[in-house]
């Protein structure tokens, strides 16, 4: 290296780190997550509203679940209600 490149290279500014155009999300995250969101928390305000005496027609340490649940969540095999009384 020649003295000249030597000191080019010393005065040349440290290269800034690589940076995204666009902000990734920590988590992947589904499109349509919120929209189901929304349409599940609609149901149940309907629900609610139309049969507030609902309750589940078994104790809850009876509900199963059909896999280990993953990316998706977990899952119910079933979810037996009794809407009145």
């Amino acid at each position: 290296m020649t003295p000249r490149s030597a000191r080019q290279e010393a005065e040349r500014p440290p290269e800034a780190p690589a940076r995204r155009t666009t902000p990734a999300p920590k988590v992947p995250y589904c499109t349509g997550a919120r929209l189901a969101q929304l349409e599940l928390g609609a149901v149940v305000r309907v629900l609610r509203a139309d049969f507030p005496d609902a309750r589940l027609a078994v104790p809850f340490a009876d509900l199963r679940q059909a896999g280990p649940g993953g990316i998706q969540g977990s899952r119910l095999t079933a979810l037996p209600v009794r809407l009145r009384g």
